[in-house]
């Protein structure tokens, strides 16, 4: 039976979702505020957790903050601020998909869905390269780190796993259609925002980390209308390494 934490300061939307995802078979915990959120994840272990972003003190931003720093559980931010920019904040901050208020149980149960089968995705894939180094940068898929002239940087798991993709592709593009379909399940207008704000984050962290000098070099390069690609430093002999325990 899977868990499902809803973090909502609305009494009615939680009893709601709860009347919906008990006749669904999951099993339901909730918080009304951000902080009792924050609690209520580290006791139950939800394998799913949804987040309102209006709420009070503590707000679905700052939440989601705090619980990326906690787990790598997926988080799906359910709000009616649905302006460009809150959606960009959001996934900055740790979530992995948004959905607007109001939204059909179809819809949700699709993103749910797709949320899960790609947190369980790493324990059914086959052995592949998760280190990579150079004399500029190195990445540790394996503890979510990348690092730079003694700076690191920790990676959110969809910031990992998006690396990790192109990492492996050995120099083929990842198309934007393939990375969404592989995170979000679908292929429509939000998660191709939703890929581009990773992509974004993941770019700006190594960007802030590497000695502006030497970031003459872009690693993750947009082909444009196909996808993104990993480029390594030819020059400095890179390095991609197997886990062992892979």
């Amino acid at each position: 039976m899977d868990k499902i934490l809803i973090i909502d300061d609305d009494p009615d939307f939680i009893q709601m979702l709860t009347i919906k995802f008990h006749l669904d078979g999951y099993e339901v915990f909730s918080a009304a505020s951000g902080w009792e959120g924050i609690k209520l994840a580290y006791e139950a272990h939800p394998d799913i957790i949804l987040v309102d972003i209006m709420m009070p003190e503590t707000d679905g931003f700052e939440t989601c903050q705090h619980l990326r720093g906690m787990t790598s559980t997926p988080i799906l931010i359910l709000t009616a601020r649905s302006a460009e920019n809150d959606i960009v904040r959001g996934l900055y901050k740790g979530a992995d998909d948004f959905l607007s208020k109001p939204f059909s149980h179809e819809v949700l149960d699709a993103r749910i869905q797709a949320l899960l089968r790609r947190s369980r995705a790493p324990q059914q894939v086959p052995a592949r390269a998760d280190h990579y180094s150079d004399n500029v940068l190195s990445i540790d898929l394996e503890s979510q780190y990348i690092a730079s002239l003694g700076q690191k940087k920790k990676l959110t798991p969809t910031e990992r796993d998006i690396l990790s993709i192109l990492l492996n592709s050995k120099e083929r593009t990842a198309t934007y259609q393939e990375l969404a379909m592989r995170f979000w399940g679908r292929y429509d207008q939000s998660a191709k925002e939703s890929l581009a704000v990773h992509v974004t984050s993941l770019r700006k962290k190594i960007r802030t980390i590497c000695d502006p000098l030497s970031m003459q070099h872009e690693y993750i390069q947009n082909q444009w209308g196909i996808g993104y690609l990993f480029v390594p430093r030819k020059s400095a002999n890179p390095i991609l390494e197997r886990s062992n325990g892979d």
